[in-house]
């Protein structure tokens, strides 16, 4: 089925108060006759967020008032400042999806999904979703900020499920490409995995016909050496480092679903200066970066786009942050606030964020290995609250035996404290991609977005835990 939709949202905050000051927001979904009364609809839109900006003003008055000592922690919501800027941004694309017609798009995705499922006979459900959009935000403020940024975005994701004949459990993969570009992305293979959908969706077949054939993975209680790919790399960048260095999570105004952060305890107890990993690593989000999803120019706030750097060479240095927690930290805005659309209060996101490249030649990372794994390509997380360890499962084990790859393992992962396995890293590779991640979840209620993730091949110690997936 082929559908082409659209919809506008409209969000407004507002900054508010006399004792104190508080923000205040507004959010809708706009229609076709919002769009004729568009005065009357930004009216309300301000006048109930700057009610809502003096109510919440006024409570931090009436709480500090009646909490005594606690209430000294009751601070006035502050914006760090910023350049005032005025932009237009224009989207990036070969392939307009607006000229695509629904019958091209739904041939496409067959033809693909087709050719998935006639790869081998072990094959049995092949499923495909396509999406191509273009984007438009345009950001106001009272302080004279004016832009006007346009994205496009292109992905297909496909599912597939193998078994072999001989009654083996069924192995179920899924897996996602796409680039922040038009529909070429995903026709023509402008995408990190340089393939085209069916391509593509044909190499995740193979894969899931392999593990529908491969042993159970063997159980290594204690840390052995791993090899991880690019591909699984960008995972442990998303949850081990991205997430816990998001500054909302961190200061625990945002904890909700993804949890809090092993990089901070609170003001006065964190790893910032101090080693949480080998000298050879180094990790940094980057809005700016393209390869996958999560580049753009201005955030939303209007401050510009930079990189933060994580961890360099092994030390932790800095948070994503917006304008108010830069403020409550004391450092620079970085650009890192971001919403799924104009209805929804912002929450600081991930952009692009990955571990830097190294010098390794990856194939020389595994011939130096007497015995040990090689994990490729990243399936769901098991994370703890603050990602001070984690459980993670790759989507296909080689064994390694003296520099050389042998058999293939399936439901197995990898698992470790977090900074224990970051100290052994003792090789990261040359081999630095970035990939698409379609459905980054966060908040409450969850806003699930799009963003970049990406690393080169790293070795060090971990555990392989057994365990089927569902």
């Amino acid at each position: 089925m082929t559908s082409m939709d659209w919809s506008a949202s409209l969000g407004v905050r507002v900054i508010a108060g006399t004792e104190f000051t508080a923000a205040g927001y507004y959010g809708t979904q706009l229609g076709l006759m919002d769009f004729k009364r568009l005065d009357r609809v930004l009216n309300k839109a301000l006048s109930t967020a700057s009610e809502r900006a003096r109510a919440n003003a006024l409570g931090k008055t009436r709480f500090v008032k009646r909490s005594g000592i606690i209430g000294n922690s009751v601070q006035s919501t502050e914006l760090a400042p910023i350049p005032v800027m005025k932009a237009v941004v224009e989207a990036e694309f070969s392939i307009d999806p607006r000229s695509i017609d629904a019958k091209r798009i739904t041939d496409f995705t067959c033809s693909a999904a087709q050719a998935a499922k006639a790869f081998h006979p072990d094959v049995k459900r092949v499923e495909l979703v396509v999406n191509s959009d273009v984007s438009r935000q345009i950001f106001a403020s009272s302080e004279g900020a004016y832009i006007d940024q346009s994205t496009c975005s292109s992905g297909g994701t496909v599912f597939v499920v193998a078994q072999n004949g001989k009654g083996g459990s069924p192995a179920d993969l899924y897996h996602h490409t796409g680039n922040q570009l038009g529909f070429e992305a995903v026709s023509e293979g402008k995408n990190a995995h340089n393939k085209d959908l069916q391509a593509f969706s044909v190499q995740i077949a193979d894969e899931a016909v392999k593990l529908a054939n491969a042993q159970p993975a063997p159980k290594e209680n204690r840390p052995v050496t791993v090899v991880i790919d690019p591909d699984l790399v960008a995972l442990f960048a998303h949850e081990i480092i991205g997430h816990p260095s998001e500054l909302d999570r961190a200061i625990k105004m945002e904890a909700g679903y993804a949890g809090r952060s092993w990089f901070f305890q609170d003001l006065t107890h964190t790893m910032v200066g101090k080693r949480v990993g080998s000298p050879l690593l180094t990790a940094f989000s980057d809005p700016t970066l393209r390869g996958g999803y999560g580049y753009y120019l201005y955030d939303d706030e209007g401050t510009p786009a930079r990189r933060v750097t994580h961890i360099q060479n092994g030390i932790y240095r800095d948070f994503m942050n917006s304008r108010q927690t830069a403020h409550v930290a004391r450092v620079k805005p970085n650009g890192h606030f971001k919403a799924n659309d104009a209805s929804v209060v912002p929450l600081i996101r991930m952009s692009v964020s990955a571990i830097a490249p190294g010098k390794s030649d990856p194939i020389k990372m595994i011939s130096e290995v007497k015995r040990g794994y090689y994990c490729v390509g990243h399936r769901i997380p098991s994370i703890s609250e603050s990602r001070e360890n984690f459980q993670i499962a790759p989507r296909l084990i080689y064994e390694i035996r003296n520099g050389e790859l042998g058999r293939i393992y399936r439901d197995g992962r990898v698992t470790a404290d977090s900074k224990d396995f970051f100290l052994s890293i003792d090789a990261v590779g040359n081999d630095f991609t970035v990939f698409p991640i379609p459905n980054c979840g966060k908040g409450q209620p969850m806003q699930a977005k799009p963003v970049g993730n990406g690393g080169p091949s790293v070795r060090g110690m971990a555990r392989i835990a057994q365990g089927e997936y569902r």
